[in-house]
């Protein structure tokens, strides 16, 4: 064997060993030991980034169900990447039992070597993934599926952020049975219900004021364990978009809502003994989706961001705003863009029709020139409401609804979807 071989199997010896020591894969090496947080406060002006995992009775069964940890594997490998602030937790049927199996793990590296750093990095995404799985494990404490509830407590997890970037990763198979998005009322599917839910639900205790600001990211949705009903094509796209209309009524920064196939475990991912009940959830035949609904991360800009009143001509402000966007989907690989144009009730369908198309078509010219694919613009007029009460029982103008429904959707597929 020649020296030099030599050394370089003696390095790469050593530097498995480093990595295995930083992973907590070492012999003598205690796990708490080896993947405990640093003590001391969280520092503030980074990401903030919490996860939360359903283990509610529907992702559960005795045959094979959603393996969250491993759906949430890249999300949280992202936020270690971008040396956020991480938190993991579960939820069930109540917010008040969210449980936080990690919280506030500060994820940038100490070291000042370039090499020590990415060590430090894979030992934090080592742990940080050993923990989302021993949490999937957690029994449910609570009849049913609180998602609303769960949205509040993960906001709330993000909010010391300030102007950094928030986001909210949940997994879930988007199947509510809890307070106002309690889907097993009555058959979900059709444009009626998401209406009423985007209506009614703001005003309800327990919405998720604090989900604002944030990036929700929604894994999982329309895939429950082994056992329960498994919705059709057209009811995951209704469900697909009944989270993104909810999210965009929350004034999330940006809606990802997956209906992916998702990876799945034997043996139902739960803890022992019967996990509580969760009352399922069925669709009505034609429960597909009542508008068209593209794949991707939706992105609502307000059109106050982007435009004077009745114009269709893009700000500098607006160019900035996009030009934020454009830096926050970073180096993913976009593969489609398309541009929707909505408006507010007042003015007549023909007007706010061509309006909408005029500010869509606007936003699309931005985007190309940054350096995105041309995008497909469409205007819907006052169509795909977020805020239903327009007017006060006085016939008054409500503006802060009128506000909310005047926007312009960006929607990004990537690669990777």
């Amino acid at each position: 064997m020649r020296p030099d071989r030599f050394g370089r199997i003696a390095l790469a010896a050593v530097t498995v060993a480093a990595f295995g020591a930083a992973a907590g894969c070492g012999e003598g090496d205690g796990p708490q030991d080896t993947c405990a947080a640093v003590a001391g406060p969280a520092p503030t002006g980074v990401g903030r980034t919490a996860v939360l995992l359903d283990v509610s009775a529907s992702t559960r069964g005795a045959g094979s169900a959603p393996d969250w940890a491993a759906e949430v594997e890249a999300q949280v490998a992202a936020a270690v990447d971008r040396e956020e602030v991480v938190s993991i937790g579960t939820f069930d049927g109540s917010a008040s039992t969210v449980a936080w199996a990690v919280r506030d793990r500060v994820t940038a590296p100490t070291s000042k070597r370039t090499n020590n750093q990415r060590l430090e990095r894979e030992k934090t995404k080592f742990c940080l993934r050993r923990s989302a799985s021993e949490a999937a494990r957690t029994p449910a404490r609570t009849t049913g599926t609180d998602i609303l509830g769960a949205l509040g407590v993960a906001g709330g997890q993000t909010a010391p952020a300030g102007e950094a970037r928030r986001t909210v990763v949940i997994a879930t198979d988007g199947l509510g049975t809890v307070g106002c998005t309690d889907l097993s009322r009555a058959p979900a599917g059709g444009a009626a219900l998401i209406e009423a839910a985007v209506r009614d639900c703001p005003a309800r205790t327990g919405w998720p004021a604090e989900l604002a600001g944030n990036h929700l990211v929604m894994l999982g949705v329309g895939h429950p364990a082994e056992g329960q009903p498994i919705p059709e094509t057209g009811q995951l796209a209704w469900l697909r978009q009944y989270w993104r209309r909810l999210c965009a009524a929350a004034q999330a920064a940006s809606c990802e809502v997956s209906t992916a196939p998702v990876a799945v475990r034997s043996g139902g991912g739960g803890g022992a003994g019967q996990p509580p009940t969760d009352p399922p959830v069925s669709f009505r035949p034609e429960g597909g989706p009542p508008l068209p609904e593209p794949e991707g991360t939706v992105w609502p800009v307000p059109s106050a961001a982007l435009f004077a009143t009745d114009s269709d001509e893009v700000g500098q402000a607006g160019i900035a705003r996009l030009g934020q966007i454009r830096k926050e989907i970073g180096t993913a690989r976009v593969t489609r863009v398309e541009v929707i144009g909505y408006t507010d009730s007042r003015g007549g369908d023909r007007h706010n029709q061509d309006l909408s198309e005029r500010r869509a078509a606007a936003v699309g010219v931005v985007l190309n020139g940054l350096g995105l694919p041309t995008p497909v613009t469409r205007g819907a007029g006052e169509t795909g409401r977020i805020c239903l009460t327009e007017q006060r029982p006085g016939g008054a103008w409500d503006e802060d609804c009128l506000q909310r429904n005047r926007r312009v959707e960006i929607v990004i597929s990537t690669e990777s979807g």
